[in-house]
């Protein structure tokens, strides 16, 4: 556990350094020195839940290599003792290390990362704050367009179908409100199909549509900002809405796929790093290739993200393949190193 404490405090430490200088250049340019402060503060959580599963992987390399320089494992064999009586201890530190990672990544990161993004985006990109944008929703046959205006109110469009796909129905009005299950329609022009004048157009004052698709459903959260109850919701909502949810199901299967890759990382750090004598040379290629993987895994999530996103493998399992592909060959090295 120190030794991973250790490798935590210092991966921070370079990620502070590193980021403070390239930070430093929008100092007196809309960030000042309190906000630059706030944002290493807030980003801490960000960076312990994310790179987790390779502090492990590290920490418990380090502790292997002093085993085997001090010939613990040699001791071990000569017990008649099985391996399990060093990992059952690690385990036991990576079972805590996967709580504390979820714990951040489901209580702390999503409150944290919406302030992140404020500062990035107002007081080191100078944009304007982040707004509610043109959004489509499904209700049934029924296709709406909102765009936003003002004090909740929405320019619509609506578009309504037969189970055969074919228009039967055009709505557009200048201004709509949302209240109890229906639209409020301002300034409204309804097109129908005809067979004999091609279209007919009506004009109303007001008109009202009865409606499931609600406002509140317009502004798409990201997934970051959302706790897994609310993931799993709204990944069933955009389900019923007929509308795309890889992001969301990513991020879910993710709270739970890179804490379990803790485990992991105790039997890969074990296949590679824990041996019966004290050669230094085969102590630091051990650690090299530790170090490696785990750049390595990272990587690869950062690969997996981008392909789940870009709909090219499905949102789970592109969530769980990196924990996939280094378990899958942890478990094969240790088996190899131990003879079976």
């Amino acid at each position: 556990m120190s030794r991973s404490l250790f490798t935590m405090a210092v991966l921070l430490s370079i990620y502070i350094i590193i980021e403070s200088f390239d930070k430093a250049r929008h100092l007196g340019s809309g960030l000042s020195s309190n906000l630059m402060i706030e944002y290493m503060l807030l980003k801490i959580p960000f960076m312990v839940s994310e790179f987790m599963p390779i502090i492990i992987l590290v920490g418990s390399s380090v502790y292997l290599i002093e085993l085997s320089r001090h010939h613990e494992m040699v001791a071990v064999r000569a017990a008649g003792l099985g391996i399990n009586k060093i990992l059952t201890p690690l385990l036991m530190v990576a079972v805590l290390a996967a709580l504390l990672s979820f714990i951040i990544g489901e209580w702390v990161t999503p409150t944290t990362n919406k302030r992140l993004d404020t500062i990035e985006r107002v007081h080191i990109q100078h944009k304007a704050a982040q707004k509610q944008g043109i959004q489509w929703l499904k209700d049934g046959h029924r296709f709406f367009r909102l765009t936003p205006l003002s004090n909740s109110t929405f320019a619509l469009t609506m578009l309504e179908t037969d189970n055969q796909g074919s228009w039967m129905k055009r709505i557009d009005s200048s201004k709509a409100q949302y209240s109890q299950g229906a639209w409020l329609l301002h300034d409204v022009h309804i097109s129908t199909p005809s067979s004999q004048q091609g279209m007919q157009m009506q004009t109303h004052d007001t008109f009202t549509i009865t409606s499931t698709a609600g406002p509140e459903a317009t502004e798409l959260p990201k997934p970051r900002y959302m706790h897994a109850s609310q993931l799993y919701h709204y990944i069933q909502n955009l389900e019923h809405a007929g509308l795309s949810n890889s992001a969301y199901s990513y991020a879910l299967h993710k709270k739970f796929s890179a804490p379990f890759s803790c485990l992991l990382m105790v039997i890969l750090a074990a296949a590679l790093c824990l041996h019966s004598g004290d050669r230094n040379s085969r102590a630091s290629w051990g650690l090299m290739l530790t170090i490696a993987l785990g750049l390595s895994y990272y990587i690869l999530s950062n690969a997996s993200y981008l392909l789940a996103n870009s709909e090219h493998l499905p949102a789970s399992y592109a969530a769980w393949l990196p924990s996939l592909v280094f378990g899958g060959i942890a478990i094969f090295l240790l088996l190899r190193k131990e003879g079976h």
